[in-house]
């Protein structure tokens, strides 16, 4: 058995109780090595489906898994084999199920791990790439890493790990996961077969050409006949607002354009399959899923040269509605070009990412040279593995160039194949959001734009109302340099005034094209938009001190910055799902645990990043220099927010008197002072004459002071300085000096909290 153990490493991070999670976990697919993973299954297993190449029965197993993060063993897993046309090769692909025998796990994320065989592919990396390209643009799809499977202790080869689309896909990616998901197999066309949703659901066997994966029990096909009744009998004035108003169509035309780049042939475009569709419900639109990538890079069957084809014909003879209407919609036949221009020439040159390739290649090696069932398929010997990541001229069979080969000649010959037609600009990627995350905050606006000729002006059109005057505001050219998204390389982005909280209209955007045509966007209509409305909370940042030398320490010892809370209402407010942060691009970076704030209580917050300490420490640390501070309710909402300016040591910023009631403090509140009171009422209620003064001596505390008309002092005791006041520590009302015995109230007494009142 190979096992090249010094692609191992020796310390592992063992991490049972991570098999229970909600999210993806990233490092599952690591790649920066090859991951490890060997099965046990009973012996008689694998022969068996050998013979049942079709079946889906699934075999008991356990597996175990370890990369550079992960190191863990899981019993009662599923074993199958997976694949469309790939299940009779010698190579065979395997699903790995982990809620089959136990119904609702997860394994860091997934339920399933797909481990493809490659078995087309020498170079075995090439749907890897394809992956990794989708993710460099952003463009949903799924990730994938280089695996090493061994079952019951004999070396399967190399494998490349990707991640299953279904519902946990769902979960990770859409706001709204509880829709419709598709998975489109040949011959999944679009074409239409009347309004009977019957006639859609699959005809050529049980799993085609559209395979309903989620809703199963409703069976529902409706929302897919809407899309393709749309896509084919809407009349050529309305195509593009229908299209848009159902149908994320920039990222299908990415799609398109990464295909033609790629020489994605066994997709869509050519041979009607390798797609998913998601209907999402909360936004009614659907979502195109790319899906299997192994026959790209100068893989072909069809004696094509896909590195020199045009990627306006792309080798297409039978009619597909959706790519032919799109691409004969001259606004959209622009965008493709534009997409194929500028990916071909910022992510697609092979000078920007051989390094990349180079280190994959040198990664896998060892694994692919020990990898026997390589072979059989197409007797695909060593030389063929190398030569197929190659620049120099090399095929064999249906491998018709090397990886860098077949980059590097489409690379070339895409200039001059692109084609501008006369049209009106496209505008996509139409966003908005606060400035910083608050109701009141100006409203920033964002769109991308391109057109044949460029996009010479655009211009943000506000409605405030149905009855009142639309307002106009500028918008300008703001791209992020160095992007390798389109949508911010061609961005744009406007302003308007605040509009308070509750506020409620929408807006376009005005799109003129330096050749002269205008349009308006979105298709169709206009963008809501509703500032939210703070909610009723009286909690609210009171005093914060961004660098702390000698007033007060942690429960540690430590000297760390602190921030204090307090609750300005009349009940308790449970803190559990609060959160807190110092950067408004990350509002809730670090959530409260269970904690309760009374009526009245100050709540001190260690802002050090010792989360693992005793008490309440934060996960940021405030910058003495200035930044932000910024307190959410658990659904986001910002409850409080300053932004402050640099402080000088032992200097705290606080709103006097706790600004004498509940709601956030505003900008004028906030005053830098010397004299910081944490765990107490801020200084600055009484007139200076009236001022509360304390003295210490070894015995007591003797408070004494002017006293104003009608105000009096309430005095508590506390365990530690400036510790939690409580109404049960109340030790007195006192209108006049009074002195106190330590004695009186037990040794243990060492501080007295003050805080004060008018009647």
């Amino acid at each position: 058995m190979f096992t090249p153990r010094f692609l191992i490493p020796v310390v592992m991070l063992l991490l049972p109780g991570a098999l229970l999670l909600n999210a993806l976990d990233q490092r599952l697919y690591d790649d920066s090595e090859v991951a490890v993973i060997e099965v046990s299954c009973a012996p008689d297993a694998i022969p068996w489906m050998w013979e049942h190449v079709w079946s889906d029965s699934m075999h008991l197993a356990s597996i175990h898994f370890h990369n550079a993060w992960l190191d863990t063993t899981v019993d009662s897993v599923g074993l199958r084999l997976r694949g469309n046309t790939s299940r009779p090769s010698q190579k065979k692909s395997f699903k790995l199920s982990f809620n089959t025998f136990v119904p609702g796990r997860q394994f860091f994320g997934v339920d399933k791990l797909n481990l493809n065989g490659e078995h087309n592919d020498p170079s075995i990396i090439r749907s890897k790439l394809c992956w990794d390209l989708y993710h460099t643009i952003g463009i949903t799809a799924s990730v994938a890493a280089p695996a090493a499977l061994y079952i019951n202790g004999d070396y399967f080869g190399l494998y490349i790990s990707v991640e299953h689309i279904d519902d946990e896909f769902l979960q990770d990616r859409y706001v709204d996961d509880s829709g419709n998901l598709w998975k489109c197999l040949w011959p999944a066309d679009l074409a239409w077969r009347g309004p009977n949703p019957e006639d859609y659901h699959p005809w050529v066997d049980e799993e085609r050409p559209y395979e309903l994966k989620t809703n199963t029990d409703e069976y529902d096909y409706s929302q897919l006949v809407r899309l393709i009744d749309i896509i084919n009998n809407t009349p050529e004035p309305f195509f593009m607002d229908s299209l848009e108003a159902i149908l994320k169509v920039p990222r299908v035309i990415e799609y398109f354009a990464i295909n033609a780049l790629v020489g994605g042939w066994d997709d869509y475009r050519y041979l009607m399959n390798n797609y998913y569709l998601y209907h999402e419900p909360a936004r009614d639109r659907f979502h195109w899923i790319p899906y299997d990538y192994d026959n790209t890079f100068g893989v072909d069957w069809f004696d094509i040269d896909w590195a020199q084809v045009d990627p306006w014909w792309f080798g297409v003879s039978d009619p597909h509605p959706l790519s032919t209407r799109i691409l004969a919609t001259p606004c959209y036949s622009n965008f493709f070009a534009r997409c194929l221009e500028f990916y071909n020439a910022e992510v697609f040159d092979l000078a920007l990412w051989e390094d990349r390739l180079d280190s994959l290649h040198q990664l896998i090696t060892p694994w692919a040279e020990a990898d026997s069932f390589r072979t059989l398929d197409y007797s695909f010997n060593l030389a063929d593995f190398h030569d197929s990541f190659d620049a120099d001229p090399w095929s064999n069979q249906h491998v018709k160039r090397g990886i860098k080969e077949f980059v590097n000649l489409r690379n070339a010959s895409l200039p001059e194949q692109l084609q501008w037609q006369a049209a009106i600009p496209y505008a996509w990627a139409i966003d908005w959001q606060p400035r910083q995350p608050t109701a009141t905050d100006t409203i920033v606006v964002t769109a991308a734009s391109c057109g044949a000729v460029g996009v010479c002006d655009m211009i943000l059109q506000y409605f405030p109302g149905d009855t009142l005057p639309s307002l106009l505001f500028p918008m300008w050219f703001d791209p992020v340099p160095g992007t390798k998204r389109l949508e911010e390389a061609e961005r744009w982005r406007g302003e308007l005034a605040p509009l308070g909280p509750g506020a409620q209209g929408s807006f376009n955007i005005r799109v003129l094209g330096c050749d002269g045509p205008e349009q308006t966007y979105p298709l169709p209509g206009r963008i809501p938009l509703q500032t939210p409305v703070p909610p009723p909370v009286a909690v609210r940042i009171n005093e914060f001190m961004p660098s702390n030398s000698t007033t007060i320490a942690d429960p540690q010892g430590e000297w760390d910055d602190w921030l204090e809370l307090i609750n300005c209402g009349d009940t308790p407010v449970g803190l559990l799902g609060y959160t807190m942060s110092d950067n408004y691009g990350t509002p809730t970076e670090w959530a409260f645990p269970d904690t309760t704030i009374a009526p009245g209580q100050h709540l001190l917050v260690w802002c050090d990043e010792d989360t693992l300490d005793a008490g309440l420490h934060a996960d940021f640390k405030l910058s003495a220099g200035g930044e932000q501070l910024i307190l959410c309710a658990p659904n986001g909402a910002v409850i409080d927010s300053v932004t402050f300016a640099a402080t000088p040591v032992d200097w705290s910023r606080h709103i006097p008197c706790d600004a004498e009631g509940p709601g956030p403090g505003t900008p004028g509140d906030w005053e830098l002072t010397d004299a910081p009171t944490p765990w107490a009422l801020n200084t600055g209620c009484l007139d200076p004459i009236e001022q509360l003064h304390i003295l210490l001596d070894v015995a007591g505390v003797l408070l004494y002071w002017l006293p104003g008309d009608g105000t009096s002092w309430r005095v508590y005791r506390s365990t530690t300085p400036y510790g939690v006041v409580m109404p049960e520590n109340l030790i007195a009302t006192v209108y006049e000096s009074q002195y106190f015995d330590y004695g009186a109230f037990g040794a243990e007494c060492v501080f007295y909290a003050v805080t004060s009142y008018s009647e």
